[in-house]
């Protein structure tokens, strides 16, 4: 009887610690969860929904260019109000924000030590100590904004030491086999990093295919994708081919989510220039007078809220590029319009 006894405590004991488990991966569950994707179905597989839907339910977001450069890029970075920047987000009633990882000067707001490692560079020469991203990225999340990347397609065009250390050549050229591996292995790291906090990138400069265009190669879009998404499956992605009305809203492969976008006005609409039935409509464009200028609006409040209620209504998000200061504040007209797009559309 005292063996039957030590089993069914045993038991009891082994049941209570399972039940304790489920509790604490429930819980570690509903806290990813604050900053994560929640899996959504991919496009062309039979699913009733894309994986890009989210962005036609925001409605609008805003799209920042973050690009510290030079001797004092670590102070610049050290510099951001990372809290104060997601209220104004929140103010603004984006539903999504993009940032730029870096741009073409060779200076990235991020770790990377796979970037820093084919370059040949010191720790944090050319990357950030600072995670500002991953801060960012958690700050919206709390605030249930959804948290997007930019990155160019290509090396930084004005570094030539990184150009040729990653076997790169000026972007009108096809892009080489060894450059498409080792880029490709720098975003695998980023991508990494972020994981599900993560959940659209939007690629610069993709101008000429032909480096990526051949499937049978070892590196194309396929594997370019497929790093971009070692974080996060469901991540979006967008290749930019530019601002040719021809080409803007169209797919550069089968990998791309939703269209690119790129436009210096705010004419296109899905009406007058429809994506193939596989992406999300999206326009990304700017509120001032060009990208990441501290001026305008250079439309009314009225205007731009029309504009974007039109889009909305036929399934299309927008995006808007606002200036905003090395310490993370929105130039205060832009917010102010954002606010006004917010109370008359959320």
């Amino acid at each position: 009887m005292k063996q039957y006894a030590f089993i069914i405590i045993l038991l009891a004991i082994c049941a209570a610690s399972l039940a304790s488990c489920r509790a604490a991966n429930a819980q570690e569950g509903s806290e990813r969860e604050v900053v994560s994707t929640a899996p959504l179905r991919s496009k062309g597989r039979g699913k009733s929904e894309m994986r890009s839907d989210w962005m036609s339910r925001a409605n609008y977001g805003v799209f920042f260019h973050y690009l510290p450069s030079g001797p004092d890029y670590q102070k610049q970075i050290d510099s951001f109000d990372v809290e104060g920047f997601a209220e104004q987000m929140s103010k603004a009633g984006a539903g999504y924000v993009f940032m730029t990882l870096g741009q073409n000067s060779g200076w990235y707001c991020s770790p990377n030590a796979t970037y820093e490692k084919y370059i040949g560079c010191r720790p944090h020469e050319k990357c950030s100590r600072r995670d500002l991203p991953m801060e960012v990225g958690k700050a919206l999340a709390k605030r249930h904004i959804r948290f997007c990347l930019y990155l160019p397609s290509r090396s930084p065009q004005r570094d030539a030491h990184a150009m040729e250390a990653l076997h790169d050549v000026n972007e009108g050229q096809p892009a080489p086999q060894e450059f498409t591996h080792l880029w490709s292995e720098v975003i695998r790291e980023w991508s990494r990093r972020y994981g599900r906090l993560v959940s659209a990138w939007w690629f610069d400069g993709s101008y000429n295919t032909a480096g990526w265009d051949d499937l049978t190669k070892p590196y194309s879009w396929k594997s370019w994708a497929t790093a971009t998404r070692a974080g996060n499956p469901n991540s979006l992605i967008a290749f930019n081919p530019g601002t040719d009305l021809t080409k803007a809203f169209t797919a550069l492969t089968s990998e791309q989510d939703y269209t690119a976008g790129e436009q210096n006005n705010w004419d296109a609409t899905p009406a007058n220039y429809p994506c193939p039935a596989s992406l999300q409509w999206q326009i990304l464009t700017f509120l001032g007078s060009s990208w990441a200028a501290a001026d305008g609006p250079k439309q009314t409040d009225a205007d731009l809220i029309d504009y974007i209620k039109r889009v909305n209504k036929l399934g299309g998000a927008v995006t808007m590029d606002v200036h905003v200061s090395m310490d993370g504040k929105v130039y205060p007209p832009a917010l102010a319009q954002l606010e006004a797009v917010r109370k008359a559309i959320r």
